[in-house]
């Protein structure tokens, strides 16, 4: 299921956090668009795990400051 829109995740020490810290299982996964309209967006995207281990797909934004995302949940 799509989060629409995308909600922020906290950081802490690096790492980014829902309800405690996520782990990473694969990515990033480099996507952009925009570029030809003057709206670029450019995210590294990862399906990672919560400490209950749902599976949660974020997407760190590549420009600064560079926060992260949920984006998604996998059913």
């Amino acid at each position: 299921w799509l989060v629409e829109p995308p909600r922020p995740l906290r950081e802490i020490a690096g790492k980014p956090h829902h309800d405690g810290p996520l782990t990473l299982l694969a990515g990033p996964e480099r996507i952009e668009s925009g570029w030809w309209d003057g709206r670029d967006i450019a995210r590294d995207y990862y399906v990672a795990t919560d400490v209950r281990g749902a599976r949660l797909w974020i997407f760190r934004e590549h420009a600064a400051p560079h926060g992260w995302y949920l984006h998604g949940l996998f059913g």
